[in-house]
């Protein structure tokens, strides 16, 4: 207990649980395969602000994986706002996971409430780690590992995000969030091929403009700014990626 409040809050097939009693049965196809979708969120004031974006790309996810029977929306509408309930904190973390047994599991943890100006980040770039073809990277599944390998590079590196380069060095996304790529008066991202279209991502296209475009790694390189973002930290500046500046640093 921190704060006088549970330091989880557990949903688990129909109802909360303890967080240490919380296990999947081994046949679980999340156990077996990785064979499931995860949608991390950010909870404010005991509520998800954009909850039916990220229901709604699960949905479309689920529908375009073949991944059925799954959780009904209302049912994860109910799970969030059960454990946000149970967590009692001002700032959230929500992780909703979902598999074809059909298993629901949510997940509250607290989070320090955003900060009310983008941070900064320091980045390294991994080449060959975006394959713009592989179309089941345009969804958050849990088939995680290759993020996941490339998140721990940068950690090894000092550095918080890690940006995922195709073969040829043009840019992706990050493994934890989206990349946009500031070019004078232009902003660009990848389109989401082979990438992940977060909900954030969607929200900085319609307010900035931005075009969908792979920027070469001469382009990139050169850009003025470099910005990250996703639906828990929100944005931050890369002032850095191996080493070198961006833009005036």
């Amino acid at each position: 207990m921190t704060g006088g409040g549970p330091r989880r809050a557990v949903w688990l097939d129909g109802g909360l649980v303890a967080p240490d009693r919380a296990a999947l049965p081994i046949d679980d196809p999340a156990v077996r395969h990785g064979d499931g979708l995860f949608e991390t969120m950010r909870a404010v004031g005991g509520a998800v602000p954009w909850l039916e974006r990220h229901l709604e790309r699960l949905r479309a996810s689920a529908g375009a994986l073949g991944m059925a029977p799954v959780a009904a929306p209302d049912e994860m509408r109910a799970a969030v706002a059960a454990v946000l309930g149970a967590l009692g904190a001002p700032s959230a973390r929500v992780r909703l996971t979902v598999t074809a047994r059909p298993t629901l599991l949510v997940e509250a943890t607290p989070e320090a409430p955003p900060a009310a100006e983008p941070g900064i980040a320091r980045a390294i770039s991994v080449r060959g780690a975006w394959c713009p073809g592989a179309a089941v990277h345009e969804h958050k599944t849990l088939s995680y590992a290759g993020h996941a390998w490339a998140q721990r590079r940068a950690a090894a590196a000092g550095a918080g995000h890690a940006l995922l380069l195709d073969a040829e060095g043009r840019l992706g996304e990050a493994a934890i969030a989206n990349v946009l790529v500031a070019l004078g008066d232009e902003v660009i991202t990848a389109p989401a091929r082979g990438l992940l279209a977060g909900v954030t991502r969607d929200f900085a296209i319609a307010l900035l403009g931005a075009r969908e475009e792979a920027a070469a790694e001469a382009t990139w390189r050169g850009a003025d700014e470099i910005v990250v973002t996703n639906a828990v930290a929100g944005a931050a500046a890369v002032v850095e990626v191996d080493g070198r500046p961006v833009g005036d640093g």
